[in-house]
């Protein structure tokens, strides 16, 4: 549910939700997140919450939603020309210049279901069914751009030891060439 009030009151106690369940997302594995404690971080009452949401579930949908809008309008046309290399650097980009928040959501275990459901509406999406349709078996070629968001999960995990242009070469190299593109050759 897209909350578009114009009311100054309605806008600020959505952001105090919003801002309350961001920091608890920081501190603690969703399963552990009651509407209870919310909604006291909040410093709103449980009823206030359910004027804007049946859940927290519904909460979450409303933060995946925005970002695979603002996901899709990023890589929207790149996707279009079917631009793998700069698919793979626009959406590198936009993950590790995310707040910490969208990292956390997109990158810790515990928010694994996240992680899938923005994967699952980003390539569900128009421009990709595009790039779908002209292969021979699109769910490998799906498969394939799941991969490309475990990479950059991997990375992350692991501490961003790697500089990101090097990740994003390497990948692009990958998905475009093949093992054979990064081979060493000695």
């Amino acid at each position: 549910m897209k909350h578009e009030s114009t009311d100054l009151r309605v806008k600020r106690t959505l952001k105090c939700i919003r801002d309350a369940f961001y920091d608890l997302i920081m501190t603690k594995d969703f399963n552990q997140i009651s509407i209870t404690e919310l909604t006291q971080k909040a410093d709103i009452n449980r009823k206030t919450f359910y004027l804007h949401y049946t859940s927290l579930d519904d909460l979450v949908d409303e933060i995946e939603a925005e970002m695979v809008q603002e996901l899709l309008e990023k890589i929207e046309a790149t996707a279009g020309s079917l631009d793998v290399a700069t698919c793979i650097n626009i959406f590198y980009h936009y993950l590790d210049e995310g707040d910490p928040v969208q990292k956390k959501l997109l990158c810790d275990p515990e928010y694994h279901f996240f992680y899938n459901k923005v994967t699952n509406d980003v390539l569900n999406s128009a421009f990709f069914q595009h790039f779908y349709e002209i292969t021979e078996h699109p769910l490998l070629v799906r498969a394939y751009c799941v991969a490309i968001t475990s990479i950059f999960r991997s990375w992350y995990s692991d501490g961003r030891k790697i500089p990101l242009q090097d990740v994003i070469d390497y990948s692009s190299q990958l998905l475009l060439n093949g093992y054979n593109g990064i081979e060493k050759h000695m």
